[in-house]
This record gives structure tokens, sequence and C-alpha cells, in this order.
């Protein structure tokens, strides 16, 4: 089974919006997935899920869209690992996180890339060992890219 990469969610989201991701990144993320590397988002897990009938839940409408836009593109998204926001000050559990993540895809943490430009997860990704690569900048403006996201994505190929 091909390692998986590790993509920070909110690199792919357009700034000031919830529920939308960042299409220029999305092109390169999607040409990576379909040369065989597993593609896997982390987020920090929304601390309460509202579905209901009247109101709509960002998070859940972010992720089917991200699933939606790869399937229509003829690729596939392996998925969203959402870290627990009561995990910051359990380092560990993060780091167990990681490392049983791995072992879904057998493979070492230390096998795993993982694109961040958030210090607190990109040193927890660290601890647990992964391949740590550091994107400055963050999510750039509504149709701009991030030319060292964009290096990133296209150096992973």
């Amino acid at each position: 089974m091909p390692v998986p990469v590790l993509i920070d969610r909110s690199l792919l989201v357009e700034p000031g919006s919830d529920s939308t991701p960042h299409g220029p990144h999305l092109d390169a993320l999607i040409a990576l997935q379909r040369q065989g590397r597993r593609i896997l988002l982390v987020s920090i897990k929304p601390s309460g899920w509202r579905p209901t009938r009247r109101s709509v839940d960002s998070d859940l409408v972010l992720q089917r869209r991200f699933y939606q836009l790869f399937m229509r593109a003829g690729a596939e998204l392996d998925g969203i690992l959402y870290l627990s926001p009561k995990l910051f000050g359990r380092r560990q559990r993060y780091v167990d996180e990681f490392e049983r993540t791995a072992q879904r895809y057998d493979c070492k943490a230390s096998e795993m890339s993982f694109v961040s430009a958030d210090h607190a997860l990109i040193g927890i990704a660290k601890s647990a060992g992964l391949d740590v690569i550091e994107v400055a900048g963050g999510s750039p403006p509504a149709g701009q890219v991030n030319p060292e996201l964009e290096s990133v994505l296209k150096r992973l190929q």
C-alpha cells in the first residue's frame, strides 16, 4: 500500500471561509493522488458537530466538498484525520494518533510526509517522527496560489 501524504487541511481552505476549498492547490493535490500517492487531510476536530435539519455544519460541508472535488476529477481522497482539540496538552496522544495512522497504511510514521504551516501541529508531527515539510504563509487569498505550497506538492510527485 502506498505511503500517505498528510496535508494540513487549513492550507487548502479559502481564507475567511469555513467551507470553501481553495481551488488552485487542489489540481496539484489531485495530480499527486493520480500518481499513486494516498492523500490524507489533517484537521482539528470541531468542538461539536451540528448536523441538524435547520443548521449547516461547515466542517461537514467542507469535508463533503473535498470528497466531491476529488471524485469529479477522477481521484480519491483517502480521508480526513481529525485530531481532538482536547489533546493539545497531551502531546503523546497526538503522537500515538499519527503512529496508528501509519499502522493502518502498513508503514512507519517516519515514511509519511506531513505538510503544514501550523507550528503546533508541526511540532507534534516531528515528535511522532513524520517527515515534516513546513510551508510559510498558509492559505493565500482567493484565486491566488501559495508558491511554496505549490512547489512542495510538485516535489512530492
